[in-house]
């Protein structure tokens, strides 16, 4: 734990305000790449903490920021497109004469960019790292992946950490969650998206008929996207309501997301790309179809071939869908997984391929 001190590298990652969503992934990177994350909320380094010691964090408030970054360092992994990254840095990069290279990171594998511009966002970009070959195509499709000077594969990163700590991690989720629910129970992990400009979220028309539907001996895990915590005036009342029943728990700041799937049996979603992950453990799938549109058709709905599609008719019915349900659809799920992530990628030819990346860009760009 650092206050307001930089660490002897030239790089580390950044989480700029409230984005607790990019913590699993960017923590996870910086222990791999042994660099710091620079975060400016209490709340996200109280969280880094706690869920992963290994972590080197840095809290410095919003007002220091840019001129100890610019100062200290050269490199800067986040998942912050390069408009926003100049937003924080511009002014200060052009009063010291020096410019920081801003390394995108993906904080999921969502495919709401179909539907709005958010992949559009990072034509600016000079090095980015991805999962795999999905999102190179969707890059591709946008006309931006031949703008890069360079991009990394990371394959699924996140499932290798979570393998190499298990043990830890395993403990972690059944002593604050686990725990609080009866044991001999099936579980559902429902993890809804936030309220987004696309209408993706499922929480707000599913949640009172959910609470009340869920058997008496299955388990339900709501994980509430942490953005869904500043949006919806519901939350505590949703809360107050699972604390009735002790078969429903509510996750409000868990960001380790490997260990949670691990102990879920089905999994219940919408465009969050949680759903990505899950594919990790070939297990039923349900996905909440919230405006009703065509999974054949729709590219922003490509996962939802790995499982059954919930369209809002049938919200009433959700855990009765889930009973009858039958179909298998492991091999899908496989091939999405393999498209998603690929093969399993070595840490350490990883941790080398990202230096080798930016050495070679400011061979190429010394500024």
């Amino acid at each position: 734990m650092c206050y307001y001190n930089v660490v002897n590298t030239k790089a580390a990652g950044l989480i700029y305000g409230s984005y607790l969503h990019h913590l699993d992934h960017l923590a996870v990177l910086c222990i791999l790449l042994d660099i710091p994350l620079i975060v400016t909320e209490k709340e996200i380094e109280k969280e880094a903490q706690r869920h992963y010691p290994k972590l080197t964090t840095i809290y410095m408030p919003a007002v220091h920021l840019a001129l100890r970054v610019v100062h200290h360092y050269k490199i800067i992994f986040s998942s912050l497109p390069k408009d926003l990254f100049d937003r924080i840095f511009f002014i200060t990069e052009n009063i010291l004469e020096k410019k920081l290279l801003n390394i995108w990171v993906p904080h999921g594998n969502s495919d709401k960019g179909y539907a709005s511009p958010l992949l559009d966002g990072l034509a600016k970009e000079k090095i980015v790292l991805v999962y795999g070959q999905k999102m190179i195509d969707s890059l591709i499709e946008k006309n931006i992946f031949p703008q890069f000077y360079d991009s990394i594969v990371l394959g699924n990163y996140r499932l290798d950490f979570y393998k190499k700590h298990r043990k830890f991690y395993d403990k972690m989720v059944k002593r604050e969650i686990l725990d609080k629910l009866p044991q001999s129970n099936k579980t559902v992990l429902y993890a809804p998206t936030w309220e987004d400009g696309e209408n993706s979220c499922s929480l707000k028309a599913t949640w009172p008929k959910i609470a009340k539907t869920v058997p008496k001996d299955w388990n339900l895990i709501l994980k509430l996207h942490p953005n869904i915590c500043h949006q919806l005036h519901e939350v505590e009342m949703i809360i107050n309501a699972a604390r009735e029943k002790s078969n429903i728990y509510v996750v409000k700041h868990f960001s380790p997301i490997y260990p949670l799937l691990k102990v879920a049996h089905i999994y219940l979603g919408d465009m969050s790309s949680i759903g990505y992950d899950f594919l990790s453990f070939f297990k039923p799938m349900f996905f909440l179809n919230q405006t009703k549109r065509d999974p054949k058709s729709d590219k922003g709905l490509y996962l939802f071939r790995c499982g059954t599609t919930i369209n809002p008719e049938e919200y009433d019915s959700i855990f009765s869908i889930m009973q009858r349900e039958t179909r298998d659809f492991t091999q899908v799920q496989k091939q999405v997984y393999l498209y998603v992530f690929g093969k399993q990628t070595n840490q350490k030819e990883l941790k080398n391929r990202i230096k080798m990346a930016y050495e070679r860009y400011f061979k190429a760009s010394p500024e």
